[in-house]
């Protein structure tokens, strides 16, 4: 059985991937394979990843759990005084890369041993053009109240990112709670927004300047995807 939607209009989704440099498909996966990946994230113990002076941070579920309530408010103080001056973000996240180097058999990390495999992998190579595709980083991730991650374009030096993804995996949203994806040109303008349309694929290629927007504190949910970056084989180290 495969994982995908066997309607997919893949020459159309192709046509605007090359004319936008983005697109949002419906409907992408089987609706029992939606369901079942939504039903996984919700199980996910989350890791809380953000950035402070010194750079990328990550408490584990363990350290999450024994924050008091002073070292939570001091922890999202300093989240929001880098934000003020630096790039930030704040969120919930879970390794799948992780749970396959770990051997680990759970449906997530069965879902990212398909993913790297080519009828996942040569899907995205006929629909972006770009045959240098031959691997990928996975991520699930979760924004609940207060989390974000502001304006920045993907690119990473030595990481050879040439599409990013985002498999959304969120049952009930609304737009003014936030966590919207939104696009933005040089001047500032948002562009384009991609709302979390569940079972939905939103696919940019890098570099592309983007934003997820923060998350309200009345919102009543948590915004749940699978997401991350197909790759082209990793650079040679410098001899």
């Amino acid at each position: 059985m495969s994982y995908l939607n066997p309607l997919l209009d893949r020459e159309a989704i192709a046509q605007a991937l090359s004319q936008h440099g983005r697109v949002q498909v419906r409907n992408f996966f089987d609706p029992q394979v939606a369901e079942a990946l939504a039903q996984a994230v919700e199980q996910v113990d989350w890791s809380f990843t953000y950035r402070d002076r010194q750079g990328d941070r990550r408490l584990t579920p363990e350290q999450l759990r024994g924050l008091d309530a002073e070292q939570r408010a001091h922890l999202v103080q300093g989240i929001q005084e880098v934000a003020r001056h630096e790039f930030q973000f704040a969120f919930f996240t879970d390794s799948l890369a992780d749970a396959i180097r770990t051997g680990q058999t759970h449906l997530l990390a069965r879902f990212m041993r398909w993913m790297g495999d080519e009828e996942f992998l040569g899907l995205m190579r006929e629909l972006s053009g770009d045959v240098s595709i031959k691997g990928l980083f996975a991520q699930a991730t979760a924004y609940v109240p207060g989390h974000f991650l502001l304006a920045h374009d993907d690119h990473v030096d030595n990481e050879n990112r040439r599409l990013a993804y985002v498999l959304n995996l969120t049952r009930r949203w609304r737009p003014d709670w936030g966590g919207l994806l939104h696009f933005s040109d040089e001047e500032g303008n948002v562009t384009d927004t991609f709302f979390p349309h569940f079972n939905s694929l939103s696919l940019f290629k890098v570099p592309q300047t983007h934003f997820v927007s923060y998350v309200a504190p009345f919102a009543q949910g948590e915004r749940q995807a699978i997401t991350g970056w197909l790759i082209d084989a990793p650079k040679p180290a410098p001899a």
